[in-house]
């Protein structure tokens, strides 16, 4: 395999690895604003730094046992650089909003980057631990569930 198809072939996986996290923010209903989740927030931030570090091992300690396997280290290198690629370098990042949605507590952090401003939005579960990670346009609303 060449380099240029081995790159291809990355850039195939940071797509569907970005993708795939998109698709499951849509299985995460919500039921509105969350009480102050403080640990929470401490985590996002401190996970979104390690991000930005180039310590993905590190952003990924408090992962669940899905999200390790996943999105491993390398995977979420990879799935930032391209989100990068897509709105320029990082330059800051706002207070940290939480949003209960259903079993999850959703941390939803405004980025500013280079080009556009972003999204950083981590999900944790009720034991604390991150059960979702996702780069997005800001906006994105958190998915309300349909009546099952």
């Amino acid at each position: 395999m060449s380099d240029k198809d081995s790159a291809r072939g990355r850039r195939r996986l940071d797509r569907a690895a970005a993708t795939v996290a998109l698709a499951a923010s849509a299985l995460l209903p919500t039921t509105g604003p969350a009480l102050a989740a403080p640990k929470d927030d401490t985590v996002a931030l401190q996970t979104l730094n390690d991000i930005i570090k180039g310590d993905y091992k590190a952003a990924t300690a408090h992962f669940d046992a899905n999200m390790r396997k996943h999105l491993p280290p390398d995977v979420l290198g990879r799935v930032w650089k391209s989100y990068q690629a897509q709105f320029g370098r990082y330059r800051s990042h706002e207070k940290p909003e939480d949003v209960k949605s259903g079993r999850f507590t959703v941390v939803r952090v405004p980025l500013r980057m280079e080009h556009s401003a972003g999204e950083f939005r981590v999900s944790f579960d009720k034991s604390g631990a991150i059960a979702g990670l996702f780069f997005l346009k800001p906006g994105v609303p958190v998915p309300t569930s349909s009546p099952t």
